[in-house]
């Protein structure tokens, strides 16, 4: 019996009335696409020794790109990628320059000057540098263009290489190709594309091996440091990613070389800040930033503030609403409350008035002894002010009216440039232009942006599944699928936690969550699976 089950095993015969044993010895297709013509199967045997094997292996990769194979293998998806180009077409031809908010102008001066900035990290404007000699934002948008549908490709190749069907990989890939806020960013001069790219891209060199190797742990660390000067809660995904590390068991030398790689570039970038501002850190702003996100919940009754603290306290900054702040979940709260960044940037705040006016090192440190002492007296508080902004994040500001939704309108978001506004844009582009809409390009966007978007209620039910997956197949799929769903969970809760719910902040957890919930859910293990000593596999379909 065991010779003919053998037998039977190697020609192949019981495959469809014994799929989970085949399934045990050599991990099969999940659909045709995912089948090998027999051009890839092929090996190119070279007299030439290792140089000649490696030039044949890479003409074999090079056939599996062409137009043919691509549209023979990956129809599904090519055909989705290419409809996905049109919407970024429409965009830059019916926004010009580009899209531009406030932030914007900052990066264009940074981008020219390439300073440390005491606002914001400068990783966007190191992009921006390199791009300044060609004086053109439409230079940037089309480069972030390739970025999202680079990003697309990144989930799908992913996924289709561990057996998950090509629906399922496209439809992972979907709202990162689709998605018009998501196109909305790629129009922007804002850093958030270049963001998710840069962390998406770390994060797929640990998960292609079972074990990462020296160098792709230190790129994915130097990459980390990239991003965490392009936007400072890149910091908090490095912790992820040092833990994934040590689960996969990668060695020292792995972890070392991810650890150099991040922390030299990091503590370089502070160096510098330090030299030309004074203050070892990134920023003058982080504290700042926290404590506009505590006036959300701090009642100074309750913290008890020393005499050079008391003026940080909301009901001391003004346009503070009587009563105090609203409940949560109340009408009033939804309608009328003030966010943090109402706070941040009124013209009478605190710390523009003070004995040290401005982002100083000293304002900075006082808004972070004050945040500090609220979050440990009001921490339920704060835990809840949290918790509200995530839930918001997936009911409430996903279709919200402000510009910080991400919507094409017909005027632009700044109203009227400032001179220091136009002088920034001019010296990076050689234009003061505002944003413009040209017709009709514009108007077929904004026929397009009303029905494609990725709803906030699909978003949490994808973060859920990707949990579930995770924990359900833990010992298989679920421990690689870890890392991109604690990315995802990374960069919605972090910007939550440490400045305001803006889903602008929370678009770039999109990717990995998609990523992880079709991780999580493969119907085989990644990177094969092991085979018990001297049995034959099932050959491939």
């Amino acid at each position: 019996m065991t010779g003919l089950r053998n037998g039977a095993l190697r020609n192949g015969k019981l495959r469809g009335k014994f799929w989970p044993l085949g399934r045990e010895l050599s991990p099969a297709p999940a659909d045709p696409e995912a089948t090998e013509s027999p051009a890839d199967l092929k090996t190119t045997k070279s007299p030439a020794g290792p140089a000649g094997a490696a030039t044949g292996r890479l003409r074999t990769a090079a056939g599996r790109f062409t137009p043919a194979a691509l549209w023979q293998h990956h129809r599904l998806f090519t055909v989705a990628v290419l409809i996905s180009v049109a919407p970024r077409i429409i965009a830059a031809l019916g926004f010009r320059p580009a899209l531009l908010i406030q932030d914007s102008f900052s990066y264009m001066y940074d981008g020219v000057h390439l300073r440390a900035d005491p606002l914001r990290p400068s990783g966007y404007p190191m992009l921006l540098w390199v791009l300044q000699p060609f004086h053109s934002l439409l230079l940037v948008t089309v480069l972030q263009y390739l970025m999202g549908i680079g990003m697309g490709v990144i989930i799908y190749a992913l996924l289709r290489s561990r057996g998950v069907p090509a629906w399922g990989a496209t439809l992972a890939a979907a709202p990162t190709l689709f998605d018009s806020r998501e196109v909305w960013l790629e129009s922007s001069i804002l850093p958030d594309t270049l963001f998710t790219f840069v962390i998406l891209v770390a994060v797929i060199l640990l998960l292609t091996t079972r074990t990462p190797r020296v160098w792709q742990a230190a790129l994915a660390g130097l990459l980390v440091a990239w991003a965490s000067v392009i936007r400072g809660n890149g910091a908090f995904v490095f912790v992820a990613i040092f833990l994934f590390l040590l689960i996969r068991r990668v060695g020292w030398r792995a972890l070392l070389a991810c650890v150099a790689a991040f922390a030299i570039p990091l503590l370089g970038y502070m160096a510098v800040f330090d030299y030309e501002h004074g203050q070892f850190d990134i920023t003058d702003s982080t504290g700042l930033f926290v404590w506009a996100r505590t006036t959300s919940f701090a009642d100074c009754a309750v913290i008890k503030p020393p005499p050079d603290l008391q003026p940080l306290c909301p009901d001391r900054q003004p346009g503070y609403p009587g009563g105090g702040p609203a409940p949560a979940w109340s009408v009033h709260y939804l309608m009328n409350e003030r966010s943090p960044a109402a706070y941040m940037w009124d013209p009478g705040a605190w710390y523009r008035h003070d004995a040290h006016p401005g982002y100083t090192g000293y304002n900075n440190k006082l808004a972070e002894e004050f945040a500090i002492r609220a979050i440990e007296a009001q921490p339920l508080a704060y835990l809840k002010t949290v918790g509200v902004g995530l839930m918001h994040t997936f009911l409430w500001t996903d279709r919200s009216e402000s510009y910080l939704s991400m919507h094409f309108t017909t005027k632009p978001h700044v109203a009227k440039l400032a001179p220091y506004q136009r002088h920034d844009e001019m010296l990076y582009a050689h234009t003061a232009s505002n944003t413009h809409p040209v017709q009709p390009w514009a108007f077929f966007m904004f026929m397009y942006q009303l029905p494609v978007y990725f709803p906030g209620i699909v978003f949490f039910l994808v973060m859920l599944g990707g949990l579930a997956g995770v924990i359900r197949r833990w010992r298989g799929p679920g421990s690689f699928a870890v890392l991109p769903w604690a990315v995802a969970l990374i960069n919605l809760v972090v910007p939550i936690a440490l400045t305001e719910a803006d889903y602008r902040y929370a678009i770039s957890a999109v990717p990995f969550a998609c990523l992880a919930a079709g991780m999580a859910f493969m119907r085989t293990a990644p990177y094969g699976s092991r085979q018990a000593a001297g049995t034959p596999a099932v050959p491939a379909a």
